[in-house]
């Protein structure tokens, strides 16, 4: 795919991901659902930032094009996070029990900085935020 974030013509839009070390792949397709920015503090642990950006996507169109990532329950029985196995970045988000969206770390994606459809629309769970995150600006 070329550095366009997302292929769109007579079809649904397709936008194409992974891993900084590239062993996993996947392509998403389908709409944007819910870009955020999330302080709480196990994305913040996880992540060893203050926050992360996360983006949703219709589960159907997810595809695995190289390995899948290792999974944790983050909370088990309720959600998972995939994270690529041997550079360890972080990827994806899934909740158990039929979840027809799965959440997708906007900086996996080939072209995040560039996409306009996966510009955060609001700050989720700002009140466990590091206390100087609101100050900066």
């Amino acid at each position: 795919m070329s550095e366009t974030a997302a292929v769109t013509g007579s079809g649904p839009e397709v936008r194409s991901g992974g891993c900084l070390c590239g062993k996993v792949r996947f392509t998403v397709t389908g709409p944007v659902d819910d870009p955020h920015i999330c302080a709480c503090t196990d994305c913040a642990k996880r992540s060893g930032a203050p926050f992360q950006w996360w983006v949703g996507f219709p589960m159907a169109g997810l595809e695995w094009t190289g390995a899948e990532p290792t999974w944790f329950d983050t909370h088990p029985g309720k959600t998972a996070r995939g994270f690529c196995p041997d550079c360890g970045s972080h990827i994806a988000a899934l909740d158990y029990g039929g979840a027809t969206i799965i959440g997708i770390l906007a900086t996996a994606l080939d072209g995040h900085e560039s996409d306009q459809a996966l510009v955060p629309t609001n700050l989720n769970r700002l009140s466990e935020a590091a206390p100087w995150l609101a100050q900066v600006g």
